[in-house]
C-alpha cells in the first residue's frame, strides 16, 4: 500500500494581481459529505473533494490561522483569523459572521502561529484558546449564539492544547508536563484527568485524534511520543506507547476506512501506524506493542506533486500538516511555506547533500545484489535526493528492455542529474494547488468498494410470458466474515452463512473477490489475510440436493473462476501465481475432460472436503498471472496479467509437464488473440452477457470499461474520466442490453458505439452496482463508521428509468453489432410491459 495523489485543487487563480504567488495554508474536511475548504490568502473557498470543482469562494478579510466546519450547522465554517477574530463563514449564502472580537484592536498573529480550537457537535459553541495561556474562551457559533466567555484554568500549567469529545459532552484541555483534564461541557466539573507517572517524561499534547467507534483517544506530546488512552472506564488506562522521534508532534489523523493512524513530526516527516491488541487472560497488555508501522511505504513529496497533472517542486517542501476526512479515505497535505533566502539556502543545502548521499549509498552497496541497491535508492527517493518517480520509471524502462549493460548505478544517476536538472526548470515553493491524497493498495485497487455478486438481467428481460418478471429472491454481498443475503421483497438482509467461525485476533483479513454459480449453487469467496496469504471459501447453499454439503471448505488460493455454461468446473489460481488448480464438480465431467481421467485424489480431499467434488488436476501458467474469470464456453478460462494481456486458456488442450502431474498453459502473446493492456493497467472485473450472435463479456479495468466478444475482439470501449476517484471506475452491471458501470460520482452506460451517457448522479464514491429492478438500481455502500452502526454494508437503491438505457443499447447494438432486431417491435415490447411489469421474486430450487 502507498499514498498516491487523487488530484490537486488548483487555487492559482486567487490573488493573480498580487506579485508574490499564494499558497493554502489551511484546510478542512467537512464532517459528513464530500467537501473540503481551503484557505489562501484572504479568501475561503469551498471545493467537491471527489469533481474537485469549486462551489463558493468567500473573502473572510483577514488571513485564516485555524479553521474547522462546524458540527452543529449544516454547512458553515468556523475559523480564527491573524486579527485574532473568530468569524463564522456560511458558504450556502456566502456571508461571514464575528462571534469574538480581541480586548485589544492591536491583537495580531501569523498563519504559523499556534492556536486552539475545539468544537463539539453536542452544542453550538466554539472553544479556543492561544498557546500557553491560563484561560480559554468559548463563544457560540451562530450569529446572537452565546456571548464571550472567559473560563480560568484551575490549574496553575499553562495551555497546550484543547479537544472535545466526538460524542460525549467532555472538554479535553491539555497542560504543559503532559498532564490532559477531562471537563464537562455543561458545568465544567473534572470527569477524569489523563497523566503517567514521573518516570515518563512529556512536555504537552501538541495534538488530538479519538477512534470513530471506540472510547480510544490518541495524544500527540511534543517531545515525540505517541500515546492511547481507553476511557471507556471510570478510571482511564494507558493501553499504547510509542518513541514517534525527537520532534513534536504536530498533527494526528485516524484513517477510518483503513484503520490506520497518522502522524506528523514538526520537520515533516509522516508516519502510518496500525493498533494491535492482544487479547491474552493470562498476560497483561503490553503498552509497548500497541503501535505497530502499518506498512505503508514513505510518502514521496515529489512523485505527490507531480502525479495527475502536477508540478514537481524542489528544493522538498516540508509538511506542515495533514487533514483527514472523517469517513473517506481521503487526506489534504498542506506545506510550510519558505521565503526565497530560505529556498536558494535548501536548493544549495540539497545539491551538496545530494551528492554525499547518493555517492555513500553507491560505495556502501558495492557487490550487493541488484534488491538492496533498490532499496537504498527508493528510500533516497522518498526523502527527496533523488525524483522518486523518475527513479522507477527509469527502472521500469529497463526492466521492460531488458537492457543488460545498464547498471542499477548507472540509472541512479540518471535519476540524480534529472532531479538536479529539474532544480533549473521547475518552479519553487509556494505551491498553489492544493494535494488530495489516499491510500491504496496497488494490487486490489477496488479494497474500499464493497465485494457483492451483482445480478444481471437477461438480454430479454421484459418479454416474458404473461408479463412477469422473474427476479432472484435475495442479492448477496460479504460483510465481514459473513455472507450476507438481501432480501428483493422485504429490503431486509440477514447473515446468509458464516463463512469463518474464528479468526485470531491478531490476523488482519478482508474479502477480495465473490464468485457465484447459479447452476450450481455454489459460491466462491476469496479472502485476503495478514502475511499475503490468501484462501477460496467454498459454500453450497442449502438446498435439497446439497443439503448435505451446506458447509463452508476453504482452499489455498488467491482467485477463483467457474468455466464452462454448465458452470460444472471451477478453477484456483495459486499462491505462486503460476499453478492452477481444476476441480469439477458432481456431474460435472465433460466429455474431453473425463477422457483425461481425472479422478479424486484422495491425498487433497481434505482440502476440499465437500465429499463429491473430483480434483485437482494440475497446471501450469509460462509465466505470472495476476488474475482467472470465469466464462461461459466450455473449457475455457480468462486470464489476465497486470500491464500486459487479457487472454483464453484452453484447460482441456495443454499437454502434460515431464516434471509433474499437469498441464502447461501458454502466456505467449505470439500466435493468440489476446487484448493488450496499458502500462498499469489492471483488470477488476469481467462479467457476461449472451446475445444472439454469442457471449459478449463486459470487462472493467484500473483505466476504462470494454465490450469484448467471445473471440476477445473490443466491441467499445471508454476511458474517459468523470471524476477524480481512484480508481476511475467502480462496478459494471448488465441491464439487458445496457453495460452499466459506476464511478465515484454517477452510474453510467457503454453504449455498443462507444459512446458514454451518464443516466444517474450519486453521492455514494465507494458504492458497487448490486443489481436493477424495474424502476430502481439497487448499490452496495459502505455505512457510516460510527458506535451505533453493526453493518459495515448496506443496500441503498436509486430511482432511475431504465426506458433510455435500454433503448440506447439496443439502437447501438444493431448499429455496431449487426444484431437482427426488429426495433419497433423491442420498443413496443419495453414501452408496453417494463412500467406494467408483476414484481415476482422467483427461487430457483
Amino acid at each position: 500500500m502507498e499514498w498516491a495523489t487523487v488530484q490537486h485543487l488548483d487555487l492559482r487563480h486567487v490573488g493573480r494581481n498580487i506579485n508574490m504567488p499564494l499558497q493554502p495554508h489551511a484546510a478542512a474536511f467537512h464532517p459528513s459529505q464530500a467537501l473540503i475548504a481551503a484557505a489562501i490568502g484572504t479568501y475561503i473557498i469551498e471545493f467537491d473533494a471527489i469533481t474537485g470543482s469549486k462551489l463558493s469562494s468567500v473573502e473572510i478579510g483577514a488571513p485564516v490561522v485555524r479553521m474547522s466546519y462546524s458540527p452543529t450547522s449544516a454547512h458553515s465554517m468556523v475559523a480564527i483569523l491573524e486579527d485574532c477574530t473568530i468569524r463564522s463563514c456560511d458558504f450556502d449564502s456566502e456571508q461571514t459572521f464575528v462571534l469574538h472580537s480581541p480586548e485589544k484592536k492591536m491583537e495580531h498573529i501569523s498563519s504559523n502561529t499556534e492556536v486552539h480550537l475545539a468544537l463539539t457537535p453536542l452544542q453550538p459553541v466554539v472553544f479556543f484558546g492561544f498557546h500557553k495561556r491560563m484561560s480559554v474562551t468559548v463563544v457560540g457559533t451562530v450569529e446572537g449564539g452565546r456571548t464571550p466567555t472567559k473560563i480560568k484554568s484551575d490549574l496553575k500549567k499553562p495551555i497546550v492544547n484543547l479537544a472535545c469529545h466526538p460524542r460525549l459532552p467532555v472538554l479535553y484541555v491539555a497542560y504543559a508536563e503532559g498532564l490532559i483534564r477531562a471537563y464537562n461541557l455543561h458545568t465544567y466539573a473534572v470527569h477524569y484527568t489523563l497523566q503517567l507517572d514521573n518516570t515518563i517524561k512529556l512536555i504537552g499534547a501538541g495534538a488530538f485524534a479519538f477512534h470513530p467507534t471506540l472510547e480510544w483517544i490518541f495524544v500527540g506530546d511534543r517531545r515525540g511520543t505517541l500515546l492511547a488512552w481507553d476511557v471507556s472506564t471510570e478510571r482511564p488506562s494507558m493501553i499504547g506507547i510509542t518513541q514517534v522521534g525527537s520532534q513534536p508532534i504536530t498533527s494526528i489523523a485516524w484513517l477510518s476506512m483503513l484503520r490506520l493512524l497518522v502522524t506528523v513530526l514538526k520537520d515533516g516527516s509522516l508516519q502510518v501506524w496500525k493498533t494491535r491488541v492482544i487479547l491474552n487472560p493470562n498476560r497483561p497488555p503490553m503498552q509497548a506493542n500497541f503501535f505497530d508501522p502499518a506498512g505503508i511505504e514513505p510518502i514521496d513529496i515529489p512523485r505527490i506533486l507531480s502525479q495527475q497533472g502536477g508540478e514537481a517542486v524542489y528544493p522538498l517542501p516540508r509538511i506542515k500538516a495533514l487533514e483527514v476526512h472523517p469517513k473517506l479515505n481521503l487526506a489534504a497535505l498542506l506545506f510550510a511555506t519558505m521565503s526565497g533566502g530560505e529556498n536558494l539556502k535548501n536548493r544549495a543545502q540539497y545539491t551538496r547533500e545530494g551528492r554525499k548521499q547518493l555517492f555513500a549509498v553507491l560505495q556502501s552497496a558495492r557487490g550487493s545484489s541488484a534488491s538492496v541497491l533498490k532499496e537504498k535508492l527508493s528510500s533516497l527517493g522518498s526523502s527527496g535526493i533523488l525524483a522518486d518517480h523518475q527513479l522507477q520509471a527509469q527502472l521500469q524502462e529497463h526492466h521492460l528492455k531488458g537492457q543488460s549493460q545498464l547498471t542499477i548505478a548507472d540509472i541512479a544517476r540518471k535519476a540524480f542529474l534529472y532531479s538536479h536538472f529539474m532544480e533549473g526548470h521547475v518552479k519553487s515553493s509556494p505551491i498553489s494547488r492544493l494535494p488530495l491524497i489516499t491510500i491504496w493498495d496497488t494490487k486490489h485497487h477496488l479494497k474500499d468498494i464493497p465485494v457483492c455478486q451483482p445480478f444481471h438481467l437477461e438480454l430479454n428481460f421484459f418479454n416474458k410470458e404473461n408479463r412477469v418478471l422473474h427476479y432472484p429472491v435475495r442479492a448477496f454481498y460479504v460483510d465481514g466474515l459473513n455472507l450476507m443475503a438481501y432480501n428483493l421483497c422485504s429490503g431486509v438482509d440477514n447473515i446468509y452463512k458464516k463463512l469463518y467461525t474464528t479468526i485470531p485476533g491478531n490476523v488482519e483479513y478482508h474479502p477480495k473477490h465473490i464468485v457465484y454459480s447459479k447452476i450450481q449453487r455454489l459460491f466462491l469467496v476469496i479472502y485476503e489475510f495478514s502475511g499475503s496469504t490468501n484462501e477460496v471459501v467454498l459454500y453450497w447453499e442449502n438446498t435439497d440436493f446439497h443439503q448435505a454439503n451446506s458447509k463452508g471448505n476453504t482452499i489455498k488460493g488467491r482467485d477463483a473462476a467457474f468455466i464452462g455454461p454448465s458452470e460444472n468446473q471451477f478453477a484456483i489460481l495459486d499462491e505462486d501465481m503460476t499453478g492452477l488448480a481444476l476441480y469439477i464438480l458432481p456431474g460435472g465431467a465433460s466429455k474431453e475432460i473425463g477422457e483425461k481421467n481425472l479422478l479424486v485424489e484422495e491425498n487433497q480431499s481434505a482440502e476440499a472436503n465437500t465429499g463429491s467434488i473430483k480434483g485437482p488436476k494440475q497446471f501450469m501458467f509460462e509465466s505470472q498471472v495476476d488474475n482467472i474469470f470465469s466464462t461461459p464456453i466450455e473449457s475455457t478460462l480468462m486470464f489476465a496479467s497486470n500491464g500486459s494481456q487479457i487472454s483464453f486458456a484452453k484447460l482441456s488442450q495443454g499437454y502434460r509437464l515431464s516434471s509433474s502431474d499437469g498441464h502447461y498453459i501458454s502466456t505467449k502473446t505470439e500466435g493468440r488473440k489476446t487484448i493488450k493492456l496499458k502500462v498499469n493497467e489492471i483488470v477488476l472485473q469481467v462479467h457476461w452477457q449472451e446475445t444472439l450472435r454469442g457471449y459478449v463479456a463486459g470487462i472493467l479495468t484500473s483505466r476504462r470499461v470494454l465490450m469484448v466478444s467471445a473471440d476477445l475482439d473490443i466491441l467499445a470501449s471508454s476511458s474517459t474520466k468523470f471524476d477524480k476517484g481512484i480508481p476511475s471506475f467502480r462496478s459494471i452491471l448488465w441491464v439487458g442490453p445496457a453495460l452499466l458501470f459506476s464511478t465515484s460520482t454517477a452510474i453510467s452506460i457503454l453504449g455498443w458505439d462507444g459512446t458514454v451517457r451518464t443516466i444517474l448522479s450519486i453521492s455514494m464514491p465507494n458504492a458497487a452496482l448490486v443489481g436493477a429492478l424495474n424502476d430502481r438500481l439497487l448499490l452496495a455502500n459502505p455505512t457510516d463508521i460510527n458506535p451505533r452502526q453493526k453493518k459495515g454494508v448496506e443496500i441503498r437503491s436509486c430511482l432511475v428509468g431504465l426506458l433510455e438505457p435500454l433503448l440506447i443499447g439496443f439502437a447501438t447494438m444493431q448499429q455496431t453489432f449487426e444484431q437482427k432486431l426488429d426495433l419497433s417491435e423491442i420498443l413496443y415490447q419495453i414501452t408496453s410491459r417494463l412500467t406494467l411489469l408483476i414484481y415476482t421474486i422467483f427461487c430457483q430450487t
